[in-house]
């Protein structure tokens, strides 16, 4: 996990180490263009209940998380970004005229 750079690096860090003591796998990193640290590790073995719920309240501490899986292997991942992307606002009609 060393050698990150940006704001976020400190919970990117965080993540990584967590997901590492839950699962026993290093978590991968991929940093992209828009400035987002995404952290994966590959699934191995069905967690127990309590491992999951663990693991859950980990990825939701990231921007964004998900999991992927193909013929071959599944994967969880989560992003961290520089800057969060924002809550889009509500689209509010325009009030109808009398």
């Amino acid at each position: 996990m060393d050698g990150l750079s940006g704001p976020a690096d400190e919970r990117v860090r965080w993540i990584g180490d967590a997901l590492h003591k839950l699962t026993g796998t290093e978590p991968t990193l991929d940093r992209s263009r828009a400035g987002c640290t995404r952290l994966s590790v590959r699934v191995t073995e069905q967690p127990d209940r309590t491992q999951t719920l663990a693991v859950l309240r980990i990825l939701r501490l990231g921007d964004r998380f998900g999991h992927t899986e193909t013929a071959r292997w599944e994967r969880i991942w989560v992003e961290v970004c520089d800057q969060p992307a924002q809550p889009a606002a509500p689209q509010v009609p325009p009030a109808a005229q009398p």
